[in-house]
């Protein structure tokens, strides 16, 4: 052998066990990567979750959006009520393949959702105001492997038949305190913000056919170092869960400010609207919104139009202000509201996708060292509320909800903290409906 070939050989060795080297790290860096669980990662909030929007579904006409009742859309499908369940200590007991469709769960016992599992016998609910429930020596970001509760959520669903060819959207209310979700044996995403909504466009994953639909929640996870607050600790699925289907162009989300003028006499309504397009890319189709606002006798007393022009891309923006003259001003006393009803349509005037919301106009203001609305100083008497129901637990239904704003009227409270997270965005509704101030 030349030196020549000896110096190659030695840099052909070098090489090589360069190249091994790496690939050595690599691979353990990603066995590494796979024992840090979501659920113990400060970096990780969620996987492949969808933006968050104003709370709506789309309806299949203006009377229907008016009335606004989103369990009566046809694009709304409720997936509430018994799903199957299992509950185990620590997560190594867990059953690891039950989100696939062929995996038997007939002998798994069936639980309420929404409700909490501890309320149904699984688990123990805990009373705590600052220490932590679920470790005596914190350190975070870890929870306990030995005692962390894990539920498995199974259940079967049927997609509409006219949903074909739509944008199909999973929706959950809230669920306590992280998850993973499957369809169809497909890993969709994760979640765990317990008190916020969690969505996800599950169109790759449905089928016509029956859906399997598997939800694994986590009793506590590094956020769980963020909630130490004075109420009942709960786990489990807590608010609705629903579907919802879309056009594949479609309001992606929009802000309504109903404001008043300098004087508080006239109104102001301010729209900011995001849209979406999931067309092939290229598509430069001008797309027309239409935006009507309805008085309580269903009465319209403004419109206004916008051209949506996505230029190529997949998504585009408008900016609509409406005056709306004396209308009717929204107070604790005088809660009057107005319909506003969005529609987008295609370039022939065809509706695509039809939805809305209720406004009140009211300004809300800091003058003179006073809390004015409209102009008239106020005087706050409120409350703090949890969502508890001394029977469901954090699982709070409309009825106990319009209980709670009864006894608050009677009593003459007129505003409302939601100690301390994001409430259901129904209890929001109802305090526009009934008049109540919220902190």
């Amino acid at each position: 052998m030349s030196s020549d070939e000896g110096v190659d050989l030695m840099k052909m060795k070098t090489v090589l066990s360069t190249l091994l080297f790496f690939l050595l790290a690599t691979a353990a860096t990603a066995q590494q990567e796979e024992t840090v669980y979501a659920w113990e990662n400060p970096a990780v909030f969620d996987i492949n979750k969808e933006p968050p929007h104003a709370t709506y579904v789309p309806f299949a006409d203006v009377p229907s959006a008016i009335i606004n009742q989103r369990q009566e859309s046809p694009f709304y499908q409720s997936l509430s009520g018994p799903w199957k369940f299992h509950w185990v200590r620590k997560p190594a007991d867990r059953p690891v393949d039950f989100y696939k469709p062929e995996y038997d769960v007939s002998t798994w016992a069936e639980i309420p959702v929404p409700w909490n599992w501890e309320l149904q016998g699984y688990g123990v609910p805990i009373y705590v105001n600052i220490p932590y429930e679920f470790t005596q020596n914190p350190d975070p970001p870890h929870i306990s492997h030995d005692y962390n509760p894990v539920g498995s959520y199974r259940r079967i669903f049927v997609m509409p038949p006219d949903w074909q060819g739509m944008r199909v959207y999973l929706h959950f209310g809230a669920v306590k305190s992280a998850m993973y979700v499957w369809v169809n044996g497909h890993k969709v995403g994760y979640s765990q913000g317990s008190k916020t909504p969690a969505e996800w466009d599950i169109t790759p994953y449905v089928q016509e056919r029956e859906n399997v639909l598997a939800v694994e929640v986590y009793r506590w996870s590094d956020g769980s170092y963020l909630e130490c607050q004075d109420f009942w600790r709960l786990s489990g699925i807590e608010r609705d869960v629903y579907l919802f289907a879309t056009p594949q162009v479609r309001i992606r989300d929009f802000w309504a400010r109903a404001s008043l003028d300098e004087r508080y006499e006239n109104g102001i309504l301010h729209l900011d609207a995001d849209f979406k397009n999931h067309m092939a890319p290229g598509d430069s189709a001008d797309y027309r919104f239409m935006v009507q606002l309805f008085d309580a006798n269903l009465q319209p007393v403004a419109v206004d139009t916008a051209v949506v022009n996505f230029a190529g891309n997949d998504s585009a923006a408008v900016s609509l202000e409406m005056p709306v003259p004396q209308p009717r001003k929204w107070t604790a006393e005088t809660p009057n509201l107005y319909s506003l009803v969005m529609v987008l349509q295609d370039s022939t005037g065809q509706a695509l996708e039809i939805t809305g919301c209720k406004v009140g106009f009211r300004t809300v203001e800091i003058r003179g060292g006073l809390l004015r609305v409209n102009g008239v100083p106020i005087t706050i008497k409120g409350v703090n509320r949890h969502e508890h129901d001394e029977f469901t637990g954090h699982a709070v239904n409309e009825a106990s909800m319009l209980k709670d704003i009864q006894l608050m009227k009677q009593f003459n409270i007129n505003a409302v903290r939601t100690s301390h997270y994001p409430n259901d965005p129904r209890w929001y509704e109802l305090c526009d409906e009934f008049g109540i101030y919220v902190v």
